[in-house]
């Protein structure tokens, strides 16, 4: 997709309704499309500009953990710079840069156990400010030695905040099975008998920490030990093995941060549980990012998106902004570029 679709794809993600914790990393990954970077990340701001959640999306739990454990200080200290500080800035975009014109800048934790681990050299931060109070940042990196950020860059980020805003007041909600798509992407675990987990998997490192309720922006991120839930599936699994009825070794687990599907599949010849966790997504969203690679124009991709729903083709149009003659049009063009046959054609082909 080239920016105008992306900005386009971003804006669709934030209309469906889908809550923050779904909606935001969501467009948060698709943001790479529009600013080409190392990192991305969404900071979560309680009222007096500490950070209370965040998005990474591959965060690096140490770095991480350093940053929650000096928050407090940093936020204290009239010469550090901290969170807080930032959302206070009168600067429209990148108030970071100030702080490297802070006293010990170059010693400090920020740019030693954050900057450093993730090797950003380069950054650009974006308050989402609603009046004068800024409820989130969104922040990117790139490594040192890297291209400047463009006009055009900082300028399609900027036409986004409204829908970034937007997104944030979407009340966070739970997905059924039936309301779920599982990615195609399971993160693997391996789990030791006494319940040491192997991974090296920044993203399963994420979702164990989800699952295990260790992460809500404030505690430590990083689990090492399997939580009640996968202890529960490796029993299972073992009740299994040795022929004994038992429940399957499989949990469909809600978290604040959307749906984790668990399996436990087997025990390796050392004795190792072999656990995947499947991140289920809504069906909308799923829709809307395979849509994204079809060849369809953005206006295409919603039209055909929306076809996926239970309404009649009058309910779609209304639905979309369209009068009945050019919903008609539209979906005329969908089903010859797709190749498929009416609605239920789109909707098989998004579900795939």
């Amino acid at each position: 997709m080239g920016p105008s679709a992306t900005i386009q794809h971003i804006r669709h993600i934030a209309a469906q309704g889908l809550g923050a914790r779904l909606a935001i990393p969501a467009m948060v990954d698709a943001m790479e499309r529009l600013i080409p970077s190392r990192t991305r990340t969404f900071m979560w701001l309680d009222d007096d500009g500490n950070q209370t959640d965040m998005y990474e999306q591959q965060p690096i739990p140490e770095a991480i953990e350093a940053m929650i454990a000096a928050g407090p200080e940093l936020a204290a200290d009239p010469h550090a710079p901290s969170t807080n500080k930032m959302a206070q800035s009168p600067f429209e975009y990148g108030g970071w840069r100030v702080f490297e014109h802070f006293p010990g800048w170059d010693k400090s934790m920020l740019k030693n156990e954050i900057f450093r681990r993730y090797g950003i050299g380069n950054n650009l931060d974006f308050p989402l400010r609603q009046g004068r109070k800024t409820r989130a940042i969104l922040a990117f990196g790139r490594e040192p030695g890297s291209s400047s950020y463009t006009r055009r860059e900082v300028e399609a980020m900027l036409g986004l905040r409204a829908h970034f805003l937007h997104a944030l007041d979407c009340v966070d909600v739970t997905l059924s099975i039936e309301q779920a798509a599982t990615p195609d992407d399971p993160q693997i675990l391996l789990v030791e008998p006494d319940g040491r987990i192997e991974t090296s998997s920044p993203t399963a490192k994420l979702l164990l920490s989800q699952l295990a309720g260790a992460w809500d922006g404030r505690n430590l991120v990083n689990v090492t030990s399997a939580p009640a839930s996968l202890r529960e599936l490796m029993r299972r699994l073992d009740l299994a093995e040795e022929g004994r009825n038992a429940q399957p070794p499989s949990q469909v687990i809600s978290t604040p941060w959307g749906t984790i599907k668990v399996i436990a599949h087997q025990r390796t010849a050392g004795g190792e549980y072999v656990i995947s966790l499947h991140r289920l997504v809504p069906r909308a969203l799923a829709r809307i990012r395979k849509a994204a690679f079809l060849d369809l124009s953005p206006r295409e991709r919603e039209v055909a998106v929306a076809m996926c729903t239970s309404a009649n083709g009058e309910a779609i149009a209304q639905l979309v902004g369209l009068s009945p003659a050019s919903y008609r049009e539209y979906a005329r063009r969908i089903y010859g570029r797709l190749g498929v046959e009416g609605r239920i054609g789109v909707k098989d082909l998004l579900d795939s």
